[in-house]
């Protein structure tokens, strides 16, 4: 079979074009089958809990059981320096916990709360931001939570002594993580990186192709050939000449400048000794 040049990217770059098409629209019916019976979906609103949450995003809810709740749970609940009915926030410390900060110090160099006089690890937090604009030093009462929202110079919580702890059974939900919502972020990515891989096998199979034939377009080149010149063709010859066509000999014409020998009788040329 005549090999063709780009063919076999070309049928990779079809492979992947195909693919890429399939795993999106995986993806896209994925996202429509709804969620478990248990989760509630709703949408994040503001700022406060930048960068876990987004304004806008979609987040999945689910009851929470009696005695549910654990330090890093993200919950919906109804706080008193909130004007709206409920609002996010982030589980720090719960009954009989007792949580601190002081601005003035540094733990390994980095500004930590400190939960019952450990360090506390918050990788949810911007690096470069404090965990807290304000000192505290709470014991936690049993059946209340502390509250903090993740963005923290830019949110109202449980660290401000006018609103201090919250109920526990004012929390009316806690947000999960949705298995398929990960899993369609990473779809979506997957599929815009094999369309685009097969856009670019695409490209290069196309000029691989268009290469190819310009050079079967273009003349071979080779060596450049000059004609010989055509021989001359004896005029056919007056009088009796042994073969055909052959001419005969012309005698030389002396010039005016040449001597010539006087004739003797008999035509015989006298040549002066």
């Amino acid at each position: 079979m005549e090999h063709r040049p780009g063919r076999r990217r070309g049928i990779a770059a079809i492979v992947l074009l195909v693919l890429g098409a399939v795993i999106l629209g995986g993806v896209t019916v994925a996202k429509a089958v709804n969620p478990p019976s248990r989760y509630t979906e709703g949408k994040a609103v503001g700022w406060t809990m930048t960068p876990t949450y987004t304004n806008g995003e979609s987040i999945y809810l689910e009851p929470v059981a009696k005695g549910g709740l654990r330090r890093g749970d993200v919950v919906l609940a109804s706080v008193p320096w909130s004007l709206q009915k409920t609002q996010m926030n982030r589980v720090v410390a719960v009954g009989g916990d007792r949580i601190q900060y002081k601005p003035s110090s540094k733990v390994a160099g980095q500004y930590r709360l400190v939960l019952n006089g450990t360090p506390l690890d918050e990788p949810y937090l911007e690096q470069w931001k404090n965990p807290s604009a304000v000192a505290f030093n709470v014991k936690v009462p049993k059946g209340y939570v502390f509250l903090m929202a993740d963005n923290r110079m830019n949110s109202d919580g449980s660290q401000y002594a006018n609103n201090g702890p919250v109920p526990a059974d004012k929390v009316t939900a806690k947000v999960v993580a949705y298995p398929m919502a990960k899993l369609a972020v990473w779809g979506q990515l997957a599929g815009a990186l094999v369309l685009l891989l097969g856009g670019v096998l695409a490209g290069v199979s196309r000029r691989a192709r268009g290469r190819a034939g310009r050079a079967a377009a273009a003349p071979a080149a080779g060596p450049a050939v000059i004609p010989a010149p055509a021989a001359a063709q004896p005029e056919p010859g007056e009088g009796g000449g042994e073969g055909a066509g052959e001419q005969a000999p012309v005698a030389a014409q002396p010039g005016p400048g040449d001597a010539q020998a006087p004739v003797g009788p008999g035509g015989r040329a006298d040549v002066p000794s």
